[in-house]
């Protein structure tokens, strides 16, 4: 008999970030490539690291990317290297090939470590695949795609072969929590985009070059207009130079102008108000996320994460000089 005092287990919270198995029929071919591509570059990421535990790998609006655990802290100077080994597993042409499996079957994989790994890891647990496993409901089917030597808990979908990935190529590096929760394990975000063809992909960054060059935070600065200061302000909080406040004054003169002419009157409301009036308006209940965003202040965010990233070091290097140890 169970003890009726000991504290049940808490059900794991709903995954935000999980597609529907309907949303993920929508998938356009586009993002099938790119789904495809983060699946062929966690191939290529452990061929050369056989450590590295994986978390998510989904498509996005402009590429891809997939949240890592790794020994190693990888960088852009790994992507050419990275980026080679990818080139290998497209031009091996394997088959994304869907596996159905129970439940049991896909917990056995993720403790032996196969799920997320090219071959079994003894005492390298997949823990995030473990994890992902609580949040597809009961009575949803388990598969794995797999491609070449490399097998991952995935509902799809993908390109048949690998060799249908078109042009690629990986753009840079973050830090992201697990599951955006700043309390779990912080991993390494490899971001890379993919195209059906060379043509697209060097468009594609032709626009983004172009971008820069036409960023309105570089000529307004540049012009006089305004300046940002994020340390003392805050980022995207202008502070407004003479020329940048005489704009900003004649584009509010030109809106009360075209208000009175539209019979509009103007009123003024304070800046703070009890919560009940804008529940009473509206504004609460339909826009509390786009307009009342709740602000979290970390001051010390930055330090944080350098004393982090410090800790990953000085635990590689132990590792790294245990390991010498015990070979030699």
């Amino acid at each position: 008999m169970p003890d009726e005092n000991q504290q049940q287990p808490t059900p794991p919270a709903p995954n935000a970030e999980r597609k529907t198995l309907d949303d993920r029929a929508k998938m356009t071919e586009l993002e099938r490539v790119r789904h495809s591509c983060a699946h062929v570059m966690a191939t290529a990421i452990l061929r050369l690291w056989p450590d590295a535990q994986f978390a998510y790998g989904p498509p996005v609006e402009n590429g891809f990317y997939y949240d890592l655990e790794c020994s190693h802290r990888i960088s852009p100077e790994d992507f050419p290297k990275i980026e080679e080994e990818m080139k290998k597993e497209i031009k091996a042409n394997n088959t994304f090939e869907k596996i159905v499996v129970p439940r049991e079957q896909a917990l056995k994989d993720s403790e032996s470590g196969r799920l997320g790994g090219l071959t079994e890891r003894p005492g390298n647990v997949s823990k995030f695949k473990i994890d992902l496993l609580k949040q597809i409901p009961e009575g949803e089917p388990i598969s794995y795609y797999k491609n070449g030597d490399f097998v991952d808990l995935c509902a799809g979908p993908h390109v048949m072969r690998t060799g249908n990935i078109g042009a690629f190529k990986l753009t840079s590096v973050a830090a992201a929590y697990y599951k955006g929760d700043e309390k779990g394990p912080q991993l390494q975000r490899i971001y890379g985009t993919a195209f059906k063809n060379k043509t697209a992909l060097d468009e594609y960054f032709k626009m983004l070059e172009e971008a820069k060059r036409r960023d309105h935070r570089k000529i307004g600065a540049e012009m006089g207009l305004f300046a940002i200061d994020t340390e003392f302000v805050g980022p995207g909080m202008p502070l407004w130079l003479p020329k940048g406040t005489v704009l900003v004054e004649e584009l509010e003169k030109l809106a009360k102008e075209t208000e009175f002419a539209a019979g509009y009157v103007r009123v003024r409301t304070p800046h703070l108000a009890r919560e009940k009036m804008y529940k009473t308006s509206g504004h609460l209940p339909y826009y509390a996320e786009s307009m009342f965003p709740k602000m979290e202040m970390d001051e010390h965010r930055a330090d944080r994460q350098k004393i982090e990233q410090r800790i990953a070091e000085l635990e590689k290097q132990l590792a790294d000089h245990t390991k010498k140890k015990s070979g030699g």
